[in-house]
């Protein structure tokens, strides 16, 4: 219990790694924010790029193509989907644009790009404590702690099941997926989906016994200090959203994706 909901493993050296958390968590919910108000193109492009820079100072670039590549299976799945109700019903399509399929998929590699870094750059002591300082309700407390820390592990669960069929010798690379899609399926994601239950019933489990919810009873053994490197990257980050707004209402031109 104690492996899966804590680790002393140094993080890498970066400034990402020594800003509080709940700098990165206000980051995470202005980009949400960011997200559903601005509903044309141009605006969630400057998201998608600004998060962008901010991703890539987690300085991991493989996660961040795993993440792409599983976005683009969901794109890719979700083109395919349009396409045949298309093929069944054209008058569906008729508002369709390029813009209205884009924005859902900018909003999504948006939010991948600030929650993986919140998710693989804080410690989990500090991702609690934070947590558990904006004094959220314990349905709301326990469920967001478990899905944050389910990021790296489910990180660590792919390289187990990929490392245990590069020694069964099944090679797995995009080719031999899609040659045999049947296959992978059975050998890579069905492990993957099983593991993920068990973790996150552990990660629930792990959390009640290391006493989350109890509230004020809980002394943190650190703390995290704001520092003016943190009041910097919430103002970048409103600069940012703010930058997103001003290509919305100047080109005004929002399309079928806006929320608002």
């Amino acid at each position: 219990m104690q492996a899966l909901y804590a680790s002393n493993r140094p993080l890498p050296q970066g400034w990402l790694y020594e800003a509080d958390v709940r700098a990165k968590i206000g980051v995470s919910v202005l980009a949400s924010l960011g997200t559903l108000i601005i509903s044309n193109l141009e605006g969630q492009l400057v998201l998608a790029g600004a998060s962008l820079c901010y991703a890539l100072c987690m300085r991991k670039p493989k996660a961040l193509l795993v993440a792409y590549a599983v976005l683009t299976v969901m794109i890719f799945m979700a083109m395919g989907c349009v396409w045949i109700m298309g093929q069944l019903s054209p008058r569906l399509m008729g508002g369709m644009s390029f813009a209205s399929l884009a924005i859902p998929f900018l909003r999504v590699l948006t939010m991948l790009h600030v929650v993986l870094p919140l998710a693989l750059s804080s410690r989990v002591q500090y991702l609690l404590d934070a947590l558990r300082g904006l004094r959220l309700p314990f349905c709301i407390y326990l469920p967001a702690a478990v899905i944050i820390r389910f990021i790296p592990t489910f990180i660590n669960d792919v390289k187990q099941v990929t490392e245990s069929l590069k020694l069964r010798g099944y090679k797995l690379n995009p080719w031999t997926m899609t040659c045999h899609p049947v296959l992978s399926l059975r050998l890579l994601f069905t492990p993957l989906l099983f593991r993920s239950l068990r973790t996150s019933e552990d990660l629930g489990v792990a959390a009640e016994l290391k006493g989350l919810g109890m509230g004020e009873k809980l002394t943190p053994y650190r703390t995290n200090a704001w520092t003016r490197r943190d009041s910097l990257l919430l103002a970048a980050a409103l600069l940012v959203v703010a930058a997103a707004l001003a290509c919305q209402y100047i080109l005004n031109n929002p399309v079928a994706g806006g929320m608002l």
